[in-house]
């Protein structure tokens, strides 16, 4: 695995659907914007899929809004493609933003902290660790057809939960859920990322379980311990 050859950092920040990840990066985002202005941080926060032609594409196949393809059987009329198969169009959309947003910050010294990356397109599209490795062989291959060099991210900050509360927080919410938000990936993709976590370097689980506001703040001083140093900042006690 080839690290981080720039002089800014790659943070990602995972987690399974409804674990919180994006109340945290909003709250990570407002700390660094209020109390760190200097420090070199691409803002707001870059979010995958991307909001780019391939990325709204993804959108619409995970909600079946896609004229062309779906996840589900017996679509008439669509092309039914695997979990596996829809990894291919999250790298695509990885490789323009790499291109056009990730390394272009990176070289030039500002550090990029992402709402999902290729930790996610690991732990939804596959099942094995086998999987594991052929989606990161998958990954150097079209980075390399695309005249890129793959690199490991320098933190994967990973806020775990449980299935139970990620189903019972999705329910509450009301919300219109994507084809990779039933109960049967939501079991897969938590047991996924801790696995994610045991096998890859540079990640971190964070105990995202606690609720309300002295829970979001507890999971959010947790979580800077690992993230403060790589940009430099002098963790605060």
């Amino acid at each position: 695995m080839i690290s981080n050859p720039y002089p800014g950092k790659l943070i990602l920040l995972a987690g399974v659907d409804d674990s919180g990840k994006g109340t945290q990066a909003h709250r990570l985002e407002t700390a660094l914007t209020a109390s760190y202005p200097k420090v070199k941080v691409l803002r707001p926060f870059p979010k995958e899929p991307t909001k780019g032609p391939i990325g709204q594409r993804i959108y619409d196949i995970l909600f079946d809004r896609d004229p062309e393809f779906t996840l589900k059987d017996g679509i008439e009329g669509k092309v039914k493609i695997t979990d596996f198969e829809l990894q291919k169009w999250f790298i695509r959309d990885r490789i323009e933003h790499y291109q056009n947003v990730i390394i272009p910050m990176l070289t030039s010294g500002v550090n990029v902290i992402c709402d999902r990356g290729m930790d996610s397109t690991i732990v939804y599209g596959g099942n094995t660790i086998g999987d594991f490795r052929k989606i990161v062989a998958l990954h150097e291959e079209m980075f390399a057809e695309a005249g890129l060099t793959l690199f490991w991210p320098d933190l994967i900050v990973v806020y775990d939960i449980t299935p139970e509360t990620a189903i019972r927080r999705r329910k509450a919410s009301g919300k219109e859920c994507d084809a990779f938000e039933d109960e049967l990936k939501t079991r897969r993709v938590t047991s996924n990322y801790r696995a994610l976590a045991a096998l890859y370097p540079n990640c971190r689980l964070i105990d995202a379980e606690p609720e309300g506001e002295e829970g979001e703040k507890a999971i959010f001083a947790e979580a800077r311990k690992y993230i403060y140093p790589l940009l430099g900042i002098a963790e605060p006690y």
